[in-house]
């Protein structure tokens, strides 16, 4: 029997397992694939955003006032910088998003490769735990799927969630974490795409463009973001559409009347758009030509479109306003979002209301949780690893205890 067992070899199953280990603890690491850490080679795009700057609480949807937030506050992001350039990992910063200086998230993954060494942590890859199970009230029984076992005194969960299935993010946590008593709510595919019907937004397909986008569920505005918009062939993407997705992926899968409104001129306030558009109108009744001028010809096109449509013969006052509302209120329905095959993060999953702030439950002694098996998503940017690093090292110390 082995003491602490952690299942999931992702960044916070190696750091649960780097701060569990100490003289009086064998801890065991099992992950289902042939090595571990095989979906952080493909965050930030191959250069892995480990973490930002402007690391805050409130940018998760937990929020400032949860108990989680000291997770947050005890490992900041300049303690997890210090961390790597300890281990011979520099690191450096753009826009807030941080990367190791190698821009090569093979490099983080030999750092924590190596943490696992210097800890001697038993690794058992390959082998899918597809049971487990609390035997008389003291230790663990955990089955694999080839019909082995293995018993611990201490379980981590750190399996991830669905998101990128085929790095083995299948859900199974989830099934575990129900088989020990615990609630797990509903997940869905967040940051990621978002798509639409709309043929003219889809014709605008490999244009980018620097707006603001909201999210507008029912009638009101849930988020907002500024960034680049990016049009695909099915719809929207971009970093900011990313964020959004985290709002309104659950609304479309209730059905609700979900909007993306898109301000492409943000940097001007409505009443001095007025102003200006009613100056270019007197100047210049070639419409489209004075929107190209401000916005290049195939953004001018949609913007367009849309005008003519709604401005139904409208003159002075009323022209304007549906002027400005083409270019500052541009509603696009959204119909639906990407799969987990294509989404960073899962939201959803085990519920943050069963396991305190030291990652332990509440439901179960001696069980434990870390990453994105849990119901925490971050935005874009490298939030949601930096809560895999946080989250595994608290519930590696606890654990360890």
């Amino acid at each position: 029997m082995t003491d602490i067992c952690v299942i999931g070899g992702g960044p916070a199953g190696v750091f649960a397992c780097f701060f569990a280990a100490n003289e009086n603890n064998k801890v065991t690491l099992i992950e289902r694939n042939e090595d571990v850490l095989r979906k952080l080679l493909l965050t930030g795009n191959g250069k892995c955003n480990y973490s930002n700057s402007d690391l805050k609480s409130e940018f998760y949807n937990f929020g400032k006032d949860h108990p989680y937030s000291t997770l947050i506050e005890e490992f900041e992001s300049e303690k997890l910088e210090e961390f790597f350039m300890d281990r011979g990992m520099p690191t450096y910063a753009k826009n807030n998003c941080k990367y190791p200086r190698s821009e090569r998230a093979e490099t983080v993954k030999n750092v924590l490769s190596e943490m696992l060494a210097e800890k001697k942590i038993e690794v058992i890859t390959g082998r899918k735990v597809v049971s487990a199970e609390k035997r008389q009230g003291t230790h663990f029984a955990l089955k694999f799927e080839d019909g082995g076992k293995i018993e611990c005194k201490k379980l981590i969960i750190a399996t991830g969630g669905k998101a990128y299935p085929s790095t083995g993010s299948d859900g199974g946590g989830y099934r575990l974490a129900r088989a020990l008593g615990h609630t797990v709510t509903f997940t869905y595919p967040v940051l990621t795409r978002l798509f639409t019907e709309d043929k003219a937004v889809k014709d605008m397909a490999g244009v980018r463009f620097k707006a603001k986008v909201s999210a507008v569920v029912e009638g009101e505005v849930i988020s907002s973001e500024e960034g680049e918009l990016q049009f695909t062939e099915n719809g929207l993407s971009g970093i900011c559409i990313y964020n959004l997705s985290r709002y309104l992926s659950k609304p479309i899968e209730d059905g609700l009347n979900c909007n993306v409104v898109v301000d492409f001129m943000p940097e001007m306030a409505k009443e001095s758009m007025d102003y200006y558009i009613e100056k270019l109108i007197q100047k210049n009744k070639d419409w489209r030509g004075l929107l190209a001028n401000i916005f290049g010809e195939k953004t001018a096109g949609l913007i367009y479109k849309r005008i003519v449509s709604e401005a139904n013969g409208a003159t002075g006052k009323d022209l304007i306003s549906h002027f400005t509302n083409g270019i500052k209120n541009y509603k696009i329905k959204i119909s639906g979002h990407d799969s987990f095959s294509n989404a960073q993060v899962t939201k959803g999953g085990v519920s943050i209301d069963e396991v305190d702030e030291n990652m332990a439950s509440k439901i179960c002694p001696g069980l434990f949780f870390a990453g994105e098996v849990l119901d925490v998503d971050g935005k874009c940017g490298g939030y949601n690893l930096h809560f895999a690093f946080a989250s595994g090292r608290r519930a590696g110390l606890s654990a360890g205890e």
